[in-house]
């Protein structure tokens, strides 16, 4: 059959969907006057004619409705009769005037709304194309074979502007493609920024990786996984984890869709009280879902390396804006009340440390090579450039964590290692050279983790070949595909899965009563 006569079938068929409400009111209205309409004609010529039955009154009157070609029953011969006849003349044409009408109104929005998916689809694509792979000039190193190497990264974000000039679409163009691209998402610049820069609200365009219904999951084999656990409200922090795994090879797992954005639910603190805040119990079902998905993704990375005998380590990426004096904290105390951690006195007061104490020279190791890898860059703070800064932050600036924490529910400290890379804004959002950050990051973890383990071709086609955003010819084939259908399919599916999987447990892995 033609493809245009498919079409126009699908046209009125949706115009049909958009207008049954309205069409199905028609219809009970119209059953309605009919059939005061008959009672009315039936009481009036019973009188004049016993033998006139309710049956020739309704017959007549729907006869009527197409003009009666075959004279099926005889007229009204009352007044009353001819009267009401007359009225149902009248109805007649509003029978067909008024279906039509709604149909017709339905048709031409249908046909409108077909044109706008055909334009938007389109600015998806080229909304798409704004995130390819690019080579970022000033972000080179040496290899070992002393060849000079650079590096391609996706951009981080797109400002609407530079899309206007880019694409030529509109602002409104700009955000229903957004809105119709699942890998995509508008944030808001001013989120990265402190409080007393009074800063003034810029929309951004971030495009991220996605796999899962909750965002993105890499199995590289290794025995380190990179994650961003709030990277759907962070600036930033999913791109620099997600570089900084491709460069070492690690695993990387990032937290990229929120299923209910009016009541946010992050999953580096996983607090039953705040999931208890959601009102709406579906809403509710499909976080809770997500994040102990989330969490069994993650605990499967570690039981890959307990089943060679390792121990895994978790690295997450954090955005700060409390970086006026260092920019990367590296951060692992938490509240030990049943005393299964490594214990560490800071300022007269005990805490536990979520990484074990047989591996503390490691994190000392990698701690001291990345401060001294870091201080080579340079970074603006407050219009004055100075050096990278790191620290080993013992709640100088930010604080211990309690059990409902990531770094605790994934062992940290126990059976695994958990640490926590506190990275501020200046690095994540501004700095033009975040990638090289990223690497020398990502080479003090290998270095003293993974010291032989080669790199995955894959992971460094990430960073080393362009290619269509996160949707290159590796990611199209294996993990990523950029077509919204897809993508949206992909999604539902995951949060059918998180569902059946996870629904009858809360987040601590109990099981618990399930409303009827």
């Amino acid at each position: 059959m033609n493809i245009n006569y498919l079409n126009s079938f699908h046209l009125f068929k949706k115009a049909f969907i958009k207008t049954r409400r309205e069409i199905f009111a028609s219809l009970i209205i119209l059953f309605i006057v009919t059939m005061g309409f008959t009672i009315v004609m039936w009481i009036a010529e019973h009188l004049n004619d016993s033998d006139y039955t309710f049956w020739e009154a309704i017959v007549w009157i729907i006869t009527k409705y197409v003009e009666d070609p075959a004279e099926v029953t005889s007229p009204p011969v009352t007044m009353l009769g001819q009267f009401v006849g007359t009225m149902v003349g009248i109805l007649g044409i509003a029978i067909f005037a008024v279906p039509a009408g709604l149909i017709g109104s339905g048709l031409l929005d249908a046909m409108e709304d077909d044109k706008q998916e055909k334009i938007t689809a389109k600015n998806s694509i080229k909304l798409h194309k704004c995130f390819r792979r690019i080579l970022q000039s000033n972000s080179w190193f040496y290899n070992e074979k002393k060849l000079k190497i650079t590096l391609k990264a996706v951009p981080r974000y797109r400002s609407l502007a530079q899309v206007q000039v880019k694409t030529g679409m509109t602002n409104d163009e700009i955000i229903a493609a957004v809105n119709n691209c699942p890998d995509m998402r508008l944030m808001n610049m001013a989120t990265t920024m402190r409080s007393e820069e009074k800063p003034q609200d810029r929309l951004v365009i971030v495009h991220f990786p996605l796999n899962r219904e909750y965002g993105c999951c890499v199995d590289r084999g290794s025995d380190v996984t990179i994650v961003a656990p709030v990277a759907v409200t962070e600036l930033g922090t999913g791109t620099f984890a997600f570089s900084m795994a491709a460069m070492g090879g690690f695993n990387y797992v990032s937290k990229e869709l929120a299923p209910n954005p009016d009541d946010p639910f992050g999953f580096y603190t996983m607090q039953k009280s705040k999931l208890a805040l959601i009102g709406d119990y579906d809403a509710k079902e499909d976080v809770e879902s997500q994040a102990l998905h989330f969490m069994d993704d993650l605990k499967c990375l570690k039981q890959n390396s307990e089943k060679n005998g390792r121990r895994h380590w978790f690295i997450f990426i954090m955005g700060t804006t409390k970086s006026v004096d260092c920019q990367v904290h590296f951060w692992r105390l938490a509240t030990d009340t049943k005393g299964l951690l490594n214990r560490l006195s800071v300022n007269g007061l005990e805490y536990g440390s979520t990484v074990m104490s047989e591996e503390e020279d490691t994190l000392q190791a990698i701690y001291s090579m990345a401060k001294m890898s870091l201080e080579a860059h340079e970074v603006v703070v407050k219009d004055k450039n100075q050096h990278v800064c790191v620290c080993m932050d013992n709640n100088d600036i930010l604080k211990s964590v309690g059990p409902s924490n990531i770094m605790c529910r994934m062992g940290g400290g126990v059976d695994c290692n958990s640490l926590t890379i506190r990275i501020g804004y200046e690095i994540l959002a501004y700095h033009s050279s975040h990638l090289l950050i990223a690497k020398d990051l990502a080479d003090a973890i290998k270095v003293h983790i993974e010291p032989e383990r080669n790199i995955p071709e894959e992971a460094i086609r990430c960073f080393m070949e362009e290619g269509e955003g996160y949707a290159d010819e590796f990611c199209k084939m294996e993990i990523f595909d950029q077509s919204p259908n897809r993508l949206r399919k992909m999604i539902e599916n995951g949060k059918k899965y998180a569902r059946k999987n996870f629904e009858q447990f809360d987040l601590d892995g109990n099981v618990e009563e399930r409303k009827k």
